[in-house]
């Protein structure tokens, strides 16, 4: 019986030293990937927003631009009544989709930080529809676009820029994309 406990425990270490050794070796990543990265960032005129979606977020961006982290740090229904101002704005991918971000603070008495919010979650406070001879202003052109047509933007904006002559974000025609 003792002996049988001897070679038992001998085979299980032996089966321990291969084990070991041949097992496969997981290397640990230095940059986990987030599956977002973005483009550059410009600087735009400041217009003036309201909160449009409740269930919002405002995010910090760190990283790099191929492998960015967003954070949550506010909730946008805590911000309701405020009006915000908008000073940058970058595009987003995240698993395979384009989205336009705003660099949003709120106008408060009080210091309150901003952070990234995605367009769709705010409404400017002075909208403009479009007409027969006039565009409507980048932010209701932009929510009409379908995901395809955003995705063609990136690489429209991305090419030419994405400011136009008075400093907002530059768009073209829905038809053109």
């Amino acid at each position: 019986m003792m002996k049988m406990n001897r070679m038992f425990v001998a085979a299980m270490m032996a089966l321990t030293m291969i084990g070991g050794t041949v097992a496969p070796v997981v290397e640990a990543s230095a940059a986990k990937k987030t599956g977002y990265s973005r483009i550059q960032k410009w600087n735009v005129n400041h217009d003036k927003y309201r909160v449009k979606n409740k269930k919002g977020k405002t995010y910090k961006m760190t990283g790099k631009a191929k492998n960015i982290k967003l954070k949550t740090n506010h909730y946008l229904k805590n911000y309701k009544k405020n009006k915000w101002v908008r000073s940058k704005i970058t595009q987003i991918k995240h698993k395979g989709k384009w989205m336009v971000y705003y660099y949003m603070t709120p106008i408060t008495k009080k210091k309150h930080a901003g952070g990234w919010v995605k367009l769709t979650d705010m409404k400017p406070v002075n909208a403009r529809k479009a007409t027969k001879y006039i565009m409507a202003d980048f932010d209701t052109w932009y929510r009409t676009l379908t995901q395809k047509q955003r995705n063609l933007y990136h690489d429209y904006a991305f090419g030419s820029g994405a400011l136009d002559g008075e400093g907002g974000p530059s768009y073209t025609s829905a038809d053109f994309l």
